[in-house]
């Protein structure tokens, strides 16, 4: 019985390649029924590790490598666990280590059940412990004897000599240098059969083999995985605690009627028989800090919505009895599982949150979860080629095939330029196959979004913890820390709550009105009109494409509806919006499975919207208890075949004993169970719909306050909502325009922080250094660091100096000469005139679209506007477009993209702007032969087509297109004798300019939009003989 213990992981980040899955696949096949890993101070691998192998029939045998330092001289070690307690023992140790506690003497203590083996090296005889140890020796350690009992150790670090070169690749990366500065690696540090192991070992030292096999011969681990919930308060029952908490938060809200008082006490049964009457207290407690510093703590999420008891402590902000919401879905004797209750804070005061955990519950008592950052396909090609010599320039033009969830793989065998770029050179094809080889393996650290795990016992006798800044982290990831029975809970940051609470504050400061978020009224009319509108830009879950054209069409009118709303814009749900929306506004008649379930299925026209509605229904109609109804859901649900015919018999059997027939009966559970495969739940669909009305809630009464959050906190990408409110971009000058975004009298002053890269340092000092009285003062007292033309062409592009200088080109092209004047001369330029070089400025469109890059927002006039200031023809703007209907658009044509179709014609997809919003305009190949040499790239025109949805966005499927010009064809008549005459030489001439006549004798001017004409001299000399004058205007 040969055993492989030194084996480096994937977990020794970048210096191994050997992964778990793989290393056990190949252990079985070699043969071995006891295996190894020591990473390097690390057990990250560990519960993962010790999975694979007890379900591949083999023993796990869990070590450490690290080196320690004794008596000042470095110590290298590889600890084994044998047993139970020396794998507790093996958690600390390596725990201490990842705490940066690197003596002996800090580990002494630590090593019962610990097998400690010393690697051999000259002199080792010397070496004193005060305890038994193995020596530890290597293929090229020579043959000797040695006065301690010798164990075998052979590294491995990669399965085949072939992989050497993708760990000398991994080893270049982690060290950030060339292929060349890799020092010499190990040609001998691949996995070995079993049998091929014992022969290194047998002929120089017979006995290590001996030692190995009496060594862990017995190693067996009992791992408690039994649940651990941490108390809450140790001197008084948790039971009795929570009754008289929930009893008097009950009392608190005014809710004294039987049903509520008749709902607390079972639950609070269920809470006490399956064991969480701590966690429930546990979680009040969290919630209560947190109010006490002032955080909107929301209004919860999840399964616990439905939870009168968590409703009653304030864990959750919805009334689950008035709102029909089931604790059942939640918890239920008949289905035992941890009640998961997710708490959102504020993502600002996250840290303060976690800070509380650790010195309310023990520093060793409560850890954030770990996660492993891996190498994706993107960065895996951009190391790896890296290393090969690539430019910059080529990394991206690489990278950028891939697209996003894609492995290196499935790009290679979908992406034709991709595979034809890797294809063009044999340099390309190996640093390939090598990306390919660490994609997907662990490179570092990090940590998990929401995840924190308590114990009340320290968390080192269950799992290994490492060094975190607010809070130590687990060793162990989420499944391993759960799998050993801990409490997980989820503490998620969530910046939609910072962005209300910010509101409130500042709607109190400017406003002096102090709002009760939590009480904001659900049914509030203009917020519901906001919502009908779909102008929810910038709302939670309601801001994407499809979901502002779902509220579009459904118009809520009550809370109820924004409810619906959101279950209803998901994968499955989706294909019953049609049925919805129709009987919503009465176009279709409302179905019902069964009159006995109207009162049920009535809120969502009939159509079993959420999962709660499944459950209602098996108890009504199939006489289930809502404990088994949700057992049910779960297994339809999960699309469990055996569980799901096992209790159609049963509800078949429930329902025929409540007098309905059995086809009925079956009918019904069919429709179940189509629905419960898409169902949302409703508990946590009512929650967060409440945190997206509540934001809508500002929007609606307080836009500036809205608007203003969102630009300072979240994006400028903004901008744009609030130009479609009503809100104006004020012009900026360098003396007035502020760092943060700011508005006054619904004008939005964009601030310095909205210039992508420019330094918070230079905005602070233009602010504390204004006023300027030029361009030439301002360059002269600007600190030398700052004379750069990349810093200060934007600040030009954008307007600031125009008060100065309005020829914005002209200054960026004497920026250099400036500076160096200003190098030359110091303070004497300041009395001495420079001499401008003079150039052409922008032109209107440039001037536009240079601010729209580098504000997101235009400020200057875009032709465009002009152009829709004067028009004759009707058009809509894009943001007024609505799904199935025909439009024209004026619109800039920014983009034009040509393809050809399977059949060998020419398509086209055009992006194209109105200035505040962007579309998407598809030419099929009969449009694309017609219109295609009427439209360029900057041009601006007017497009006509069917508006349809796609991805979830709407598109334009073009069908006419007409110039959009301010020029205009005037034509002076003496009066209406030659209308017949002129009419029909204006058809002769058709283009794209407008017509306007005007009639001497009664002096009226009317446009005459069923004429458009080309330029042409021809066309005048035509008119000659029967109009008095004709113009190009």
């Amino acid at each position: 019985m040969t055993a492989q213990l030194d084996t480096k992981t994937v977990y020794t980040f970048m210096d191994s390649l050997i992964s778990i899955k793989k290393y056990v696949e190949k252990a079985k096949e070699y043969g071995y029924s006891h295996l190894g890993i020591m990473d390097v101070d690390n057990l990250y691998a560990g519960y993962h590790f010790l999975e694979e192998t007890k379900n591949a029939g083999i023993q796990g045998v869990l070590g450490l490598d690290l080196e320690l330092i004794k008596d000042s001289k470095p110590l290298p070690l590889r600890l084994l666990a044998t047993n139970s307690q020396g794998y507790r023992n093996l958690m600390k140790i390596s725990t201490a280590k990842m705490l940066d506690k690197n003596h002996w003497e800090d580990i002494r203590g630590l090593l019962e059940g610990i097998a400690v083996i010393v690697p051999a090296y000259p002199g080792i005889e010397e070496l004193e412990l005060d305890i038994d140890y193995y020596i530890g020796v290597f293929p090229t350690t020579p043959p000797q004897d040695f006065a301690k009992p010798v164990l075998p150790l052979y590294t491995v670090r990669y399965f085949d000599r072939g992989d050497l070169e993708t760990l000398q690749m991994l080893q270049a990366i982690k060290d950030n240098t060339s292929l060349r500065e890799v020092g010499q690696l190990s040609h001998s540090e691949y996995f070995l059969p079993s049998e091929q192991l014992r022969g290194i070992f047998e002929q120089n030292f017979p006995d290590s083999i001996s030692n190995l096999e009496n060594l862990v011969g017995d190693i067996f681990y009992d791992i408690d995985t039994e649940l651990k919930l941490p108390r809450f308060n140790p001197e008084r029952p948790a039971d009795e605690e929570l009754r008289e908490r929930a009893e008097s938060g009950l009392a608190k809200r005014g809710l004294s009627a039987h049903r509520y008082k008749e709902r607390l006490q079972k639950e609070l049964d269920v809470i006490h028989q399956m064991g969480f009457d701590d966690y429930f207290l546990i979680v009040w407690d969290l919630l209560r800090f947190g109010r006490s510093q002032g955080y909107y703590m929301g209004m919860g999420r999840g399964s616990a919505v439905g939870s009168l008891v968590a409703y009653a402590l304030e864990i959750t902000g919805i009334d689950p009895v008035e709102n029909n919401l089931l604790f059942e879905r939640f918890l239920n004797l008949e289905r035992f599982t941890m009640p998961d209750i997710d708490i959102d804070i504020p993502d600002v005061y996250r840290p303060e949150f976690i800070r509380y955990v650790r010195d309310r519950y023990g520093t060793m008592h409560a850890a954030q979860i770990v996660t492993y950052s891996t190498f994706g396909a993107k960065q895996a090609i951009r190391d790896v080629f890296k290393r090969f010599g690539l430019p910059e320039y080529e990394l991206t033009n690489i990278t950028k095939k891939i697209r996003y969830g894609d492995s290196l793989s499935a790009t290679y065998e979908k992406n034709i330029t991709f595979r034809q770029i890797i294809n063009s050179k044999l340099e390309y094809q190996k640093a390939f196959e090598i990306a390919k080889s660490i994609e997907g393996n662990p490179r570092q650290t990090s940590i998990h979004a929401a995840g924190v795990v308590m114990s009340d016992n320290d968390l080192t006798d269950h799992i290994p913890l490492k060094y975190g800044e607010d809070m130590y982290i687990t060793q162990y990831d989420a499944h391993a820390v759960e799998s050993n029975g801990l409490l997980k809970m989820d503490f998620l940051g969530l910046r939609n709550l910072t962005f209300v609470q910010r509101m409130k504050e500042l709607v109190l400061q400017k406003y002096e009105t102090d709002i009760d978020i939590a009480a904001i009224d659900l049914e509030d009319k203009d917020t519901l009109e906001l919502f009908s509108a779909g102008d929810t830009k910038g709302i939670f879950q309601f801001e994407q494409p499809g979901a502002i054209n779902l509220l579009k069409r459904i118009q809520p009118s009550r809370f109820e509806e924004v409810v619906a709303t959101t279950s209803l814009n998901r994968p499955g749900a989706s294909d019953y919006i049609d049925n919805f929306v129709k009987r919503k506004h009465g176009l279709e008649e409302v179905e019902l499975i069964d009159e006995s379930l109207a009162d049920i299925l009535a809120p969502t026209y009939g159509i079993m919207l959420y999962q709660e509605q499944v459950m209602q229904v098996a108890q009504r109609f199939g006489g289930f208890s809502l404990g088994k109804a949700d057992i049910l859901r779960r297994a339809m649900g999960k699309k469990n075949a055996a569980e799901m015919h096992r209790m159609e018999e049963d509800f078949v059997t429930g329902a025929m004993k409540l007098g309905h027939s059995e086809t009925k009966a079956k009918e019904v559970f069919a429709i179940m169970e189509k629905f419960a495969g898409y169902g949302f739940n409703r508990s946590h669909a009512y929650a967060y719909s409440a945190l997206a009305f509540q934001l809508a809630y500002f929007k609606a009464h307080y836009p500036e306050i809205f608007f203003d959050v969102l630009l300072n906190y979240s994006s400028s990408d903004y901008v744009v909502d609030a130009l479609s409110s009503g809100f104006k971009v004020a012009p900026l000058t360098i003396n007035t325009i502020p760092y943060l975004d700011k508005f006054k009298e619904r004008q939005i002053y964009l601030g310095l922080k909205n210039i992508k890269g420019f330094p918070r340092d230079l905005a602070y000092w233009i602010i504390e250094n204004r006023p300027f009285s030029g361009v030439e003062d301002f360059v002269l007292r600007l600190p030398a660091q700052y004379r750069k033309e990349q810093l200060l062409t934007p600040l030009v592009q954008i307007g600031l100096f125009d008060c100065f200088e309005p020829n914005r080109r002209k200054i960026v092209s004497n920026l250099s000469n400036l500076f160096i004047f200003v190098e030359e001369l110091g303070s004497l330029f300041a009395n001495t005139s420079y001499s401008w070089t003079e150039v052409e400025d922008y032109n209107q469109v440039e001037k536009f679209a240079l601010e729209q890059n580098i504000l997101g927002v235009g400020l200057s006039e875009h032709p465009l506007m002009v152009v829709a200031r004067t028009s004759t023809l009707p058009f809509s703007w894009i943001s007024d477009l609505t799904e199935n209907s025909r439009a024209t658009i004026l619109v800039e044509v920014q983009s034009i993209k040509v393809i050809r179709t399977k059949n060998g014609e020419n398509m086209a997809f055009l992006q194209v702007s109105d200035t505040i919003k962007k579309l998407d305009v598809t030419l099929f190949p009969d449009t694309y032969k017609s219109l295609a040499n009427r439209i360029k790239e900057n041009g601006v025109y007017y497009l006509s087509g069917r508006i349809q949805e796609r991805d979830g966005r709407l598109q334009m499927i073009l069908s006419e297109v007409r110039s959009a010009s301010t020029e205009r064809f005037w034509i002076q008549l003496e009066n209406h004798d030659f209308d017949k005459e002129v009419a029909e030489i204006l058809q002769q001439f058709p283009g794209d300019i407008s017509v306007v006549l005007h009639y001497q004798y009664d002096g009226q001017t009317v446009s005459a939009p069923q004429f458009s004409v080309e330029k042409s001299t021809a066309l005048q000399e035509a008119l000659q003989k029967i109009v008095m004058k004709t113009i190009y205007r």
